[in-house]
């Protein structure tokens, strides 16, 4: 998103307003918070409140978000080992 760092988590790619507010419910409040904890934690923590709602392509977004990209673009061998980090935190 340009040279600037986003200021809210909405302003993170591939975040919105509903998700955004999932991980304040959570207790990620800031971007700098989500790229410290990282999207396999923030993504074990949402499905833990959220279990319902959260899904592997939240998953692949929180990591676009972490690293700038659209989640879309990950490659399998990507999502397949995001998938795989997050079966073995559970």
């Amino acid at each position: 998103m340009g040279d600037e760092a986003p200021e809210t988590l909405e302003k993170m790619r591939n975040l919105g307003p509903i998700i955004a507010g999932r991980l304040r419910t959570i207790g990620i409040e800031t971007p700098d918070e989500l790229r410290r904890l990282g999207a396999i934690e923030a993504y074990v923590r949402l499905k833990r409140t959220f279990s319902v709602e959260t899904t592997h392509a939240q998953l692949y977004a929180l990591h676009g978000a972490v690293n700038d990209v659209r989640w879309y673009v990950l490659p399998e061998e990507a999502r397949a080992a995001l998938r795989d980090a997050v079966a073995r935190r559970q």
